[in-house]
């Protein structure tokens, strides 16, 4: 790598290092961007203003105050909170995610809980909930769900015991988008005096826009925390999340404090210390320029795209809709499925095929914004062609066992394959694969990347 350029050199490298991430074209993509309004004056201008503001003490930085007091203010009259719902902006919402857990388990340690702590969740809960439990030593208690993937609230109370810290839901889940029956589980958590955390990182800036959607929000008594990002159908720049709590002495357990070492006393909200005002402010301006009323049109364009496609889909034998969604977003399988999200790709759509898991069969996943709505009815009939015209799945080579090689050994076969001509053979060889294989693949590929 060279270094001491100047600055049109740098600008131009990385023009060229920008390009290399492929086109995300406006509207054909389905998952990392969430394609909306022209945001990007004004969200490009917070940033740029903000960037070296730092948030390790707000009392050093105000306008972290008030941006991050304005932004919980605002979740808080979305989802039906009163004046005592208090909370954080966070990067993402794994952050969010993890903090909720964090405080719901050291509340249960606090409350004079035993042994091993767990979380309770239907199968269809998130991966952060996953990973909040390996890093905080939580044992993870999937639960069953119904044929239209929705939490069963009698199989989440029968996995609920003294040592609970948590029970979660989901509105929606991120694969099916189908919102959990919340007052159901709420009601058996609350039975049991149990924290209950409402994950909507993805719904909750979209169902309180959709006349009818499922009761999911601060206005169900049991609720006691909900995640929600504004990155996704907030449609502000990445890393812009919020994590809520009823009340103040609910998130007093997400924070961090210490003094028993040489230096400053540290007392941090989130995960973060230091972190730039960038993100925080770009969110701030997003939501200020769009407020409810431009919210409700793009939640009504991204309806109205979701809808033409489903319009379409449904009553085509070659596609088959896993469940109907209450948001934005749905699952789609076919009698070829790594056949068909490959033609898809051929045809200029970013769209992946997911791996089956218990009731969930490998299917593709779309979640659709306002910005899909111009491209649907392509989107539409393209979903239907490729399915009838896919091919036949590939075939794995024979004796390919992949939970059997180390990282060294994967990262060899992963350069001996091209990702776009063998994406679908590639997705098939996951599928093959149990869940804790398929994890220890994923991660030595990822150990391959990271050089």
């Amino acid at each position: 790598m060279e270094y001491a350029r100047s600055v049109d050199d740098v600008l131009a490298d990385l023009a060229e290092i920008a390009a290399s991430d492929g086109s995300w074209g406006y509207g054909r993509a389905f998952t990392y961007v969430f394609d909306g309004p022209d945001l990007e004056p004004v969200t490009t201008a917070a940033m740029r203003l903000f960037a070296a503001s730092n948030g390790l003490d707000p009392t050093a930085f105000p306008s972290f105050l008030r941006f991050e007091n304005d932004l919980v203010a605002f979740g808080r009259g979305l989802l039906a909170g009163d004046e005592d719902v208090v909370g954080s902006v966070t990067s993402g919402g794994t952050e969010s995610i993890m903090l909720a857990v964090k405080a719901a388990r050291d509340r249960a340690r606090g409350g004079g809980a035993t042994g091993r702590l767990n979380m309770v969740a239907p199968i269809t809960a998130h991966a952060a909930f996953h990973k909040a439990a390996a890093y905080l030593d939580l044992e993870i208690r999937t639960t069953a769900v119904d044929e239209q993937f929705r939490g069963i609230a009698d199989d989440v109370a029968a996995a609920i015991d003294d040592n609970t810290a948590v029970v979660v839901a989901s509105a929606p889940s991120y694969t099916h988008g189908v919102v959990d029956p919340i007052a159901e589980v709420g009601a058996v958590a609350a039975q049991r005096g149990k924290w209950f955390h409402v994950d909507a990182c993805v719904g909750g800036m979209v169902l309180p826009f959709i006349d009818g959607s499922p009761q999911f929000d601060f206005s169900i008594d049991a609720v006691d925390s909900i995640s929600v990002d504004l990155h996704k159908y907030g449609y502000t720049p990445k890393g812009a999340s919020l994590v809520l709590y009823r009340n103040a002495e609910l998130r007093s357990h997400q924070y961090f404090a210490t003094a028993a070492w040489t230096g400053y006393p540290v007392a941090n909200a989130t995960v973060q210390s230091t972190k730039s005002g960038a993100p925080l402010a770009a969110a701030w301006a997003a939501v200020r320029r769009l407020g409810e009323i431009g919210y409700r049109q793009l939640t009504a364009d991204a309806r109205k795209a979701t809808n033409l496609v489903l319009d379409t889909i449904r009553p085509a034998p070659e596609v088959d809709l896993l469940a109907e969604p209450d948001a934005p977003l749905f699952a789609v399988t076919s009698a070829n499925v790594f056949a068909h999200g490959a033609a898809m790709r051929r045809r200029g759509w970013v769209v992946g095929v997911t791996p089956s898991l218990g009731p969930s069969p490998a299917h593709l996943h779309l979640t659709v914004t306002a910005g899909h709505l111009p491209l649907a009815a392509e989107l539409a009939a393209d979903l239907v062609a490729t399915a009838a015209a896919g091919g036949e799945d590939p075939v794995l080579p024979p004796g390919l066992d992949l939970s059997a090689l180390d990282p060294e050994m994967i990262g060899g076969l992963l350069d001996s394959f091209d990702l776009d001509r063998d994406r679908a053979l590639i997705d098939a060889a996951v599928d093959s694969l149990d869940p804790d294989a398929r994890a220890a693949v994923i991660s030595a590929v990822l150990q391959h990347l990271y050089r």
